[in-house]
């Protein structure tokens, strides 16, 4: 499957459960949890200076769009658990 396949069979996916609270919150919970392993897995391998530079890159991107008002700021608590502190 390609990524733009992919990516519609998500959306629809989640426009099936979209509706059910308790669905949808499982289904937050295991994407979290799937993300948090691919974090620890690319820790554990290191991450090169491209993926470093990368990530960066993305970071300064999400941070000027936030100042421009274009997206909204993702609560501190959010960040901390995707970097894996609590």
């Amino acid at each position: 499957m390609t990524t733009v396949q992919l990516n519609a069979a998500l959306h629809r996916e989640l426009s099936y459960i979209v509706t059910d609270e308790t669905m949808m919150k499982r289904a937050l919970q295991s994407l979290r949890k799937i993300r948090r392993e691919r974090r620890a897995e690319q820790l554990q391998q290191g991450d090169s200076a491209e993926q470093v530079k990368k990530s960066l890159k993305r970071a300064f991107k999400e941070f000027k769009l936030v100042q421009e008002g274009k997206i909204e700021a993702k609560p501190i608590e959010e960040l901390l658990n995707e970097v894996g502190i609590k």
